[in-house]
């Protein structure tokens, strides 16, 4: 067996006997992890605290500590100081001590389990989030031809690369341990506009839920024309094939046709103006009329799927030319430059206002038809032999 395993195998009671006793464990509820403490606190992945722990850079009352499953407690004691327990490569980590009674805190209030925290009440919801005192978020304002990744293969433009060099994310503690990004969500390599990135892995997910219905707005340019019934397609929902084979061909690359489809709900559009494309006038009886026509719409959305909007815009017949994200829940784009991106405060995501069912009435309404409904009589057969 490795030492990494046997490392992460190693029971936690052995390292608990160094900090309290054997009847005071079995009597308190369990504890935070120490990989999960180092996730919140120092903004890191998991995979990144576990390997810090692992490599002994992480020591508590002067011990090493070297199991990620090892389970924290705040200090019942209030007149004794533990603030400086736990050190990272000889430095103290200061404020751990805050951190983790903020989150026994709320583990105790959700029975004992952190990943209940989407299910408390709507009154707990409305009150300020004591998990989220750590958490930091920016938003930026993505450009054409850039990937939201941290590596790629291909060596194409990255955007989480680019902010990074320009000082997004850089830590606000002593010891400068790097903060791993998150961003909520992705845009592909063709659209603009609004990226959040945060600290927190839990607060990118609960903003990435599609049960949490946060709107995410969009200005859309299409060329080709727009009727009435195209229009209500979209508010109702569309069924578009996905071509999720690319096979490129020179600089070109081409979709294959796969056969499969997916269905897209219904979805908020408004006009927001056209402009006549040039070169494509025509007269006739002595008056222009304008062939083509480009036509800006705003397009709000509840689902994050891959090339959502240009699929459901591609079935009906609609090329999208530009794609810009202007806002994402309470997140709005507003002035930030292209390329660039600012340091906001975060937000609850159970307070913000722009979220819920786009079409309230719409499910409520089918559920009485489908109830109202009339049995329908079984068919005899009838035998004449």
């Amino acid at each position: 067996m490795s030492p990494m395993i046997s490392r992460l195998l190693q029971p936690t009671h052995q390292l608990l006997r160094a900090f309290s006793s054997s009847k005071h464990i079995q009597e308190i509820s369990p504890g935070i992890r120490l990989s999960t403490l180092l996730c919140k606190h120092l903004g890191l992945s998991r995979r990144q605290s576990e390997r810090m722990i692992l490599a002994d850079r992480v020591t508590l009352f002067g011990k090493i500590c070297n199991s990620p499953a090892f389970q924290l407690r705040p200090n019942p004691d209030p007149n004794q100081n533990s603030s400086s327990a736990m050190k990272l490569d000889g430095k103290l980590v200061q404020g751990v001590d805050k951190t983790l009674k903020s989150m026994y805190l709320e583990q105790q209030k959700n029975g004992g389990d952190l990943t209940t925290l989407n299910e408390t009440s709507n009154e707990q919801k409305k009150k300020k989030n004591p998990s989220m005192q750590n958490t930091r978020v920016w938003l930026a304002n993505k450009m054409k031809g850039e990937l939201v990744t941290e590596h790629d293969p291909d060596g194409r433009p990255s955007m989480l690369q680019r902010l990074i060099r320009g000082g997004v994310g850089e830590s606000k503690s002593k010891h400068k341990a790097p903060i791993h990004l998150k961003p909520v969500g992705r845009l592909d390599m063709m659209t603009e506009g609004l990226m959040i990135f945060t600290n927190d892995g839990q607060y990118a997910r609960d903003l990435e839920l599609p049960k949490n219905f946060l709107w995410r707005t969009y200005r859309v340019r299409v060329h080709g024309r727009l009727t009435p019934m195209k229009m209500r397609a979209m508010r109702v929902g569309v069924t578009a094939r996905i071509d999720d084979n690319i096979n490129v061909e020179g600089d070109a690359s081409v979709a294959s046709p796969t056969g499969k489809m997916m269905k897209y709900k219904g979805i908020k559009v408004s006009i927001e103006r056209k402009t006549p494309q040039s070169g494509r006038r025509q007269r006739r009886n002595g008056t222009e009329e304008v062939r083509g026509t480009n036509t800006w719409l705003r397009i709000t959305c509840t689902e994050g799927k891959n090339r959502q909007l240009r699929r459901i815009l591609g079935a009906l017949g609609l090329d999208v030319t530009r794609l810009i994200r202007i806002s994402y829940g309470d997140y709005d784009l507003n002035t930030i430059p292209p390329g660039k991106a600012i340091e906001v405060p975060a937000r609850d995501y159970a307070s913000m206002k722009k979220k819920g069912q786009l079409f309230s009435g719409d499910s409520k309404s089918k559920k009485k038809e489908k109830a109202t409904e009339e049995p329908r009589s079984t068919v005899e057969w009838v035998n004449y032999a």
